[in-house]
Formats: structure tokens, sequence, C-alpha cells
């Protein structure tokens, strides 16, 4: 056995060597490389061994045709195709739009650009592939906004002319800085300052609209305002500086004999005073004097970012038509002052968890009261819907709070959820509506501009009323004042001072561009 494989080995040797000494016969090829056809005659026996022969060398992206591995054959033909990969970057241009804004303050039939258009920039990136010099793919990598395009906005007016309106009663309203009143109609205005320096913080007209009270910035050291009064009957009055000063809020009684005021220290860090926290009472007369004044409450940290301040608001007045109770609001509670207690005191009404403004300020809410004082609306600041902690939620509602104030009990309604911080309602004369704002960003409402609704005491019959045209700016503020005899409201939007009535007609009724605040007041 082991001869036997032994001899099977030597003639396996023997046929190897045989086969080594056979000439290979050699084949013709043609070969196609480098923008070259050659015939050749080869003995080589793949088609790699060829190119190596010819010297011929690819890198990796090249092809061959057929593959390197192949074995040689008579007439074969042989492609060597040069691929090259490269990038190539492009530019082109993003057109711009053109935006169409309605504008209270162009007249109709005028446009005006606003700002003009500028066309944005992309770039874009491509993989090319050629093959023997011959593009044969394009393929997008990448897509990169150099520069976004501006769109043109053209103003187009919406000013009707402006037309002397009738009024009731008087008011007064706040323009560059400025007290001017209107009474009879809205096109008999006279100014009561000149000075340019009324600060805005206080600004309330007399239940009668006979006299203004107001502050002013100071021009002494360390005096954040002072506070004035003005008769808005008599042409020509000058106003009468009150021997106040610092004074954060401050409001007339409903029976105009009164007045109610808190003040602050003022401080150089932002916001630029520190309050107090306190309330006082005064009866103010003609000569500057404030008879009767005395001190309600004393000076108190006032809870949650107590800093900011407190604000109040005068109950209707009673039968015997005196009011001792006012409602009292912070950035945390809301609760009543009752002045003819023996020792008056802030009685919280109802809790809530403050705002987180993240910046030197508060929100506090404003408060208005019911003709016949059973009720109060306001906006409180509800849980998150997102589990935001409870200084952070972006939530407001709106409010109606039922006040029993011999036993301080307290039920609550919620009116409209969601309509922003700074929705304001405000009953009507009557106290069969209410007037609210409502953001068009609810949960950007701090920055949010406003639509202005009215709605039935109960929170039905919710209606739009101003601006009726969606495509209009909102108002930065619901800044607005009932007409006392009913049926309109006065809206401050962008500057000037707009009548509407209760199912929504708007009329422009001044042109200074510059109003801010406005108070109706008398019959």
């Amino acid at each position: 056995m082991s001869l036997c494989l032994g001899g099977c080995s030597v003639l396996c040797i023997l046929s190897s060597l045989l086969l080594a000494c056979t000439p290979i016969a050699p084949v013709r090829v043609t070969l196609i490389a480098d923008g070259q056809t050659r015939t050749l005659t080869t003995d080589a026996q793949t088609v790699g061994e060829l190119l190596a022969r010819t010297g011929i060398t690819l890198d990796e992206d090249d092809r061959v045709v057929p593959p390197e591995t192949v074995l040689l054959t008579d007439g074969m033909t042989v492609r060597v195709v040069r691929v090259e990969v490269r990038t190539e970057t492009v530019q082109q241009t993003l057109p711009y739009g053109r935006e169409t804004v309605r504008d209270a303050t162009i007249p109709v039939g005028q446009t005006r650009l606003l700002r003009a258009g500028v066309n944005g920039v992309e770039e874009l990136t491509y993989v090319i592939t050629l093959e023997d010099g011959v593009e044969v793919e394009r393929r997008l990598a990448r897509r990169v906004t150099v520069q976004e395009p501006q769109n043109e906005i053209l103003l187009v007016g919406a000013r009707e002319e402006v037309t002397a309106v009738p009024i009731s009663g008087t008011v007064a309203y706040l323009s560059a800085h400025n007290a001017w009143v209107m009474r009879g109609t809205t096109g008999s205005r006279r100014r009561l300052t000149a000075t340019g320096d009324l600060d805005g913080r206080v600004f309330d007209l007399s239940p009668d609209g006979s006299r203004l009270l107001f502050t002013r910035t100071a021009t002494e050291t360390g005096v954040l305002n002072t506070l004035w009064l003005v008769d808005t009957v008599a042409p020509g009055a000058e106003p009468v500086r009150l021997p106040e000063q610092n004074v954060l809020w401050a409001a007339w009684s409903p029976d105009g004999e009164w007045i109610a005021y808190s003040t602050g220290t003022p401080r150089e860090s932002p916001p630029g005073w520190e309050a107090a926290n306190d309330l006082f009472v005064a009866r103010p007369q003609a000569d500057g004097r404030l008879r009767d004044r005395r001190r309600v409450l004393g000076p108190s940290a006032g809870g949650t970012y107590g800093w900011w301040g407190t604000t109040y608001a005068w109950a209707p007045a009673g039968e015997d038509n005196e009011s001792t109770l006012l409602a009292y609001a912070r950035a945390d509670e809301i609760g009543l002052v009752d002045l003819s207690a023996r020792k008056p005191e802030a009685v919280p009404l109802v809790r809530f968890p403050p705002f987180r403004t993240y910046a030197p300020w508060a929100w506090v809410p404003t408060l208005s009261w019911s003709p016949e004082g059973a009720y109060l609306v306001t906006v409180l600041h509800g849980p998150s819907p997102t589990g935001e902690e409870p200084e952070d939620s972006p939530v407001f509602d709106i409010y109606v709070l039922s006040v029993v104030t011999s036993s301080a009990a307290l039920l609550q309604a919620k009116l409209v959820p969601e309509a922003g911080m700074w929705a304001a309602p405000l009953f009507s004369p009557e106290g069969e509506q209410i007037l609210f704002g409502r953001a068009r960003a609810p949960y950007a409402s701090h920055t949010s501009t406003y639509d202005l609704y009215r709605m039935d005491r109960d929170g039905s019959d919710r209606r739009l009323l101003f601006p009726q045209d969606p495509r209009e700016p909102g108002l930065e503020y619901p800044a607005a004042a009932w007409d006392p005899a009913g049926g309109r409201v006065l809206v401050v939007y962008r500057g000037d001072l707009w009548l509407v009535t209760v199912d929504g007609q708007a009329r422009r009724v001044t042109e200074d561009g510059a109003i801010t605040l406005a108070r109706w007041q008398g019959k």
C-alpha cells in the first residue's frame, strides 16, 4: 500500500512538471484605456496580468471590464474605465415673498413700504461621478441656508378719516406723557399738562370726571415720583402738587371724596423701587392739602415678590354712598381690606403660585368690582398642563369671585381658560357684561398681542370686539374703558383712541399716535 501511494505521488509530480513545461498559446485582445485602443497579442493569462504587463495601474475608484481575475480569451476586449469622484458647491438665490399688512395709521387707498424684500442664499453641495471624464451621476449631498430671505412688507392703508363723535361724561387720556381731557365730543380736546413728565403709574379720573389724580417723574434726587391733582373742568386750571411722593398706586373712592394710595422706597437696582405694601387714605383739597390722612396698613413684606408692590380696588359705594372696602392684589394672592374694622388688616381670599418672570418685574392681577359689589373679576395663575413647576406655568385664567364680606367666604368660577396674564377683565357699568383681552399666543402671554372680547357676566356669549380683522395687529395691552352710559368701549390701539360698540363697530377718534392710557367717568 505504501509503495502504491508512493508511486501515485511520483506520477502526480511528473504530470505537473510536464504541464509546466507545455507552452501557453498567446491570445489576441483589444485593450481600451486612457483614450487609446490597442490590439495586443499576449501570453498573459488574466486581465489583471495584462494590465500589469502594459503598465496600467488602477486607483480605488477605477474599474475594469471584465474584472481583473477573469482569464483572457482570444478576441476579448478589455476596457479600463477611469472613475473620478469629486464635490462641487454652488450657491443659488432664495427669492423673497411679499406680506401685506393692514395699517390703521395709513389712510385708506394708500400703501407704504415698511421693509424692502431681501433675497436669501442657499448653498448646495453635490457629489459628482465622472467616468473617463464624462459626468455620469450628480447627487445632492448637503443643502445649507446661508442667508434667510426677508419678505417685503407692504402696509395697506386702513385709516378712515377722523370725525368728532358725541360722548357722555369725561375722558382723560395720557399722550406723550401729558394729560388731556375731552368732553361733549371726541373733537373737543384740551391739554391738562404740558411738561411731558407724567410717569403713568397713577392716572385716575374722579367718578364725576372733574379731577384727575396723577404722578410725575421727580426731579429731586432719591425721589421716585410726586403726586398731583388737576381740575379737568376749569379752563387753564394749573395742576396742584399733593404732599406725597414715591407713590406706586393711587385711586379715587367711589364717592370722589377720598383717595387711597400705597408707597415705596426708591432703589438704584431694578426695578427702581421697593414697595412698602402699605395703604393710606386721605381727602385731597383744591389747595393741595390732604385732610384726614391716616395709615390703614403699615409696611409689610407683601408676600412673594412683595418688592414689586400691592394694588387695590375700591368696592362700589353702599346705600350710604360710602365705600369702606378695598380688594387688594399681590403676586400670589387676592384679598380684602375693611376700612371700617377697628384694626384693618389684609385678609386673603384666594392664593395662587406667583409667576416666575426671571426678570426684575412681577405679575400682579388686575381687579374689577361688579356694580353691586358682590363679585370681583380677575385673572388667576393656573396649573401647568405640561408638568412645569407651578411658578413656571404659562396658564392664566379669568375667574369671577363671589365675595360675602361679612364672613369672608369666597366662591370661584372660571370664566375663560388660558386668556393670558394681561387679560385685564372689566365689568360694564350695569354689570351685565365683562370686557377682557385674550392672548393670541396664550402660552407666551407676557409678550403676546391680544384681541378684545366681551361676554356676559357668567362667561357665556363671548364675542370678538376689536380688532375684527385677524390680519390686523393685536393690542399690545387691552387698555380699555367702558362708556359710563353703556354700549361702547374706548380702546387704546397703536397710539390712538378707538370707539368700539358692543357689536364690534370701531371708529378711530384721535390722531395722536402716542396715547397709552385712557379713563372714562361721569354721566
